[in-house]
């Protein structure tokens, strides 16, 4: 039966679902499925709730099990609020408001207004962990001008899950550091735990989704992304993540289909473009799709030194004007890996060595970098480096070899047939069944 108390109190409060979701921490249809009776808040939303709704916690269960009555007679007047009522969350509400853009004006202004937001309420969780995705955003598009960008985006994690152990947000960005520093089983960690105490959250089904994505383990999580679009055809994060299962997969002409529905909307996005230009190279074995789509990427973002990259080894004349592009910038470590690669296949392996030797002491425990490096080494014709490079991003965490495969092409090209290149490979597919074993809920089978 629906909760039409529930609903009638939240539009008496001035909330739509969306706004009573971003001041829950929680997504739409997680709303929408308790004033439907499909769900239950759960036991840690029901304080915050309660808080929102300005009600005694005891007298949220009228809501939820009494009568159906449009007036929910015995409770205390609503009254509407406003700015002045609850800076903090009105800020927020902004901030989160504008992350889904991902571009560099927006991430920027929604980091000013999570800024305030924790300003006005240092315990405030979902600002504290919003404010972390901003910084990690920065650090992952290379705005950011260096690596502390990441380690204040992962202190915000950890502030947020003091003030709030089930913060959902504060768990996405997690994630999303987690590929950054290569940790992914940490990632598969955190992800399990968040999708099995929020099963009503799109939210937590997304993470869960990437962390598995991350971790060579997209088999198990483009079903999981296709149950959310179920849910919700508009969520922009499972639609991208979809076309990077897909790529990953190897089932690259579903990629490219996929991917025409979404790419025209979202002219400014690189990232994507990134994973419909390898998917294009895969399924027609010839540059020209490929090629293009990594173009209109470099035009999406002419400072992503990742589309220039590969772009260059579909185009390989692209090089120089790679190069001559990105030499005004100031890289951060993860950008600078790419950079090196770029130096390496451009021919300037003096400055590739120097780049690599330098990000490889000075981020030793970095599995991404480290990973990153390996592709350096091996354009330059440095097996051992390589070898070593891969060895270790392995032994620190990473799992991505669905990714590995779909770059092998490239920068790893001159190690494919070496024994222990392809030794290296079977560990990394025994690491990732294991943890498929170990942190797939519904079973270990394919």
């Amino acid at each position: 039966m629906k909760r039409r108390a529930l609903a009638e109190r939240r539009k008496m409060m001035g909330f739509s679902q969306e706004d009573l979701a971003a001041e829950l921490g929680v997504d739409r249809t997680t709303v929408l499925r308790w004033e439907s009776g499909e769900t239950e808040p759960q036991p840690w939303h029901r304080p915050r709730l309660a808080k929102a709704l300005q009600l005694p916690v005891e007298d949220l269960a009228d809501l939820l099990s009494g009568p159906p009555s449009a007036y929910a007679p015995g409770l205390p007047p609503a009254r509407t609020l406003s700015f002045e009522d609850e800076p903090s969350r009105e800020l927020y509400r902004r901030g989160y408001g504008l992350l889904a853009h991902g571009d560099r004006e927006g991430i920027g202004a929604a980091e000013a207004l999570l800024e305030r937001a924790v300003h006005h309420d240092p315990t405030f969780a979902g600002a504290i962990a919003a404010r972390g995705y901003t910084r990690w955003r920065k650090y992952f598009a290379g705005w950011s001008d260096s690596g502390e960008a990441l380690q204040r985006a992962l202190r915000d994690v950890e502030a947020a899950l003091e003030a709030d152990p089930g913060s959902v947000i504060a768990q996405i960005t997690f994630i999303r550091a987690c590929w950054d520093m290569g940790w992914h089983e940490h990632a598969l960690r955190a992800g399990r735990s968040v999708y099995t105490r929020h099963p009503d959250s799109l939210d937590a089904s997304v993470a869960f989704a990437r962390a598995l994505t991350n971790a060579g383990l997209a088999d198990v999580a483009l079903p999981l992304v296709d149950s959310v679009l179920a849910a919700d055809p508009t969520d922009l994060a499972a639609q991208k993540l979809r076309i990077w299962c897909l790529m990953l997969l190897g089932r690259s002409a579903d990629a490219v289909e996929t991917a025409s529905a979404y790419l025209p909307g979202h002219p400014t996005d690189a990232n994507t473009r990134w994973a419909v230009a390898l998917a294009a190279y895969h399924w027609e074995g010839s540059g020209d799709l490929a090629a293009r789509v990594a173009r209109e990427a470099v035009a999406a973002d002419p400072e992503d030194v990742t589309v220039w990259t590969l772009l260059g080894y579909l185009s390989p004349g692209t090089w120089a004007e790679a190069l001559d592009r990105l030499g005004a910038t100031e890289p951060n470590s993860r950008t600078a890996a790419w950079l090196a690669n770029i130096h390496a296949a451009a021919g300037q392996r003096e400055t590739a060595r120097r780049l690599a030797d330098d990000l490889r002491a000075a981020h030793p425990t970095n599995g991404y970098i480290i990973y990153r490096l390996a592709h350096v080494y091996a354009e330059l014709g440095q097996t051992e480096p390589a070898l070593s490079c891969l060895r270790a991003a392995i032994d620190l965490g990473f799992l991505s070899v669905q990714l590995l495969r779909r770059e092998a092409d490239f920068g790893l090209a001159s190690l494919r047939g070496i024994p222990d290149y392809e030794t290296l490979i079977r560990q990394l597919d025994d690491n990732v069944e294991r943890c498929r074993r170990q942190y797939v809920p519904w079973g270990a089978a394919r």
